[in-house]
């Protein structure tokens, strides 16, 4: 008898153990979080997590321009942040949340009309090309002759034959006729600072822009990133000039944050059929 009892003492034990090592392990596997962040303020030519397509370069001082005036060859840059970004899940169908802060400029030039401006995007990941015909308005981001074009976008246009045609900040779904704009007050050579946020609770994606002399600008627009992107993108800026209408958008810091829950509640119902 004393030996049974001393077994089945042993068996309670075992089975807590195992139970506790089970649902601490089911915990790790069910509360999830993906988290993207990075913070740049000194672009360098070994940065092996930024790509530098078209006429993108980085200056020696450390700032990073999109478009580069004195090279003719290439009329439409990018620069790319080669970090996947999980944007929302396709178990739970939790959506991201994310916040983006950067620095720039345009630089216009005495000989030149000013340029079409530029773009911050979020892409799919098999759009790592810089697109043809997308030089002048199309910004470098969408080709003119492809009538389908996957993109979520907040342009700083400086020109446009489509969207209002004063200077303005738009934000973009799948195309450059912005869903809602809002003024930019574009001066050559003053820095501009830009907060992106979006808050996957409400789905609205929010922009303000601050400028020198202490204004800003806000614009805001509801959109279901599962309605529109893929599960997985890439982030970066785009910007294109023609060959009468040149400009220099130095890029001087950008940060990236983004966090996507993929919780999911199977823990009790794994500790019933247990």
């Amino acid at each position: 008898m004393a030996f049974f009892t001393t077994n089945q003492n042993l068996f309670s034990v075992v089975l807590l153990i195992f139970t506790t090592s089970f649902l601490l392990l089911e915990t790790e596997l069910v509360n999830s979080q993906k988290t993207v962040s990075f913070n740049i303020s000194n672009f360098t030519t070994s940065q092996s997590d930024v790509s530098l397509q078209g006429s993108s370069v980085i200056l020696p001082d450390g700032i990073a321009t999109i478009t580069n005036p004195n090279d003719p060859t290439y009329l439409a840059g990018r620069i790319l942040h080669y970090t996947p970004v999980p944007i929302w899940d396709n178990i739970t169908a939790n959506v991201a949340s994310f916040i983006t802060t950067f620095t720039f400029k345009v630089v216009d030039f005495k000989d030149f009309s000013p340029g079409s401006g530029l773009i911050f995007h979020l892409l799919p990941l098999d759009q790592n090309y810089l697109p043809n015909n997308s030089d002048g308005g199309y910004l470098g981001v969408i080709d003119s002759k492809n009538a389908f074009n996957q993109f979520i976008g907040v342009e700083f246009d400086g020109v446009s034959s489509w969207d209002p045609k004063s200077t303005h900040v738009g934000i973009d779904v799948n195309s450059l006729i912005s869903l809602k704009t809002v003024k930019w007050n574009r001066v050559s050579g003053a820095l501009v600072d830009v907060n992106i946020s979006y808050d996957n609770l409400s789905k609205t994606l929010n922009v303000v822009v601050f400028y020198p002399d202490g204004t800003f600008s806000t614009i805001a627009q509801v959109i279901d990133l599962k309605e529109v992107l893929p599960h997985t993108v890439r982030i970066g800026f785009f910007a294109a000039t023609t060959t009468g209408a040149r400009q220099l958008p130095p890029l001087h810091a950008w940060s990236f944050k983004s966090n996507l829950d993929t919780t999911t509640t199977t823990t009790s119902d794994n500790i019933a059929s247990f």
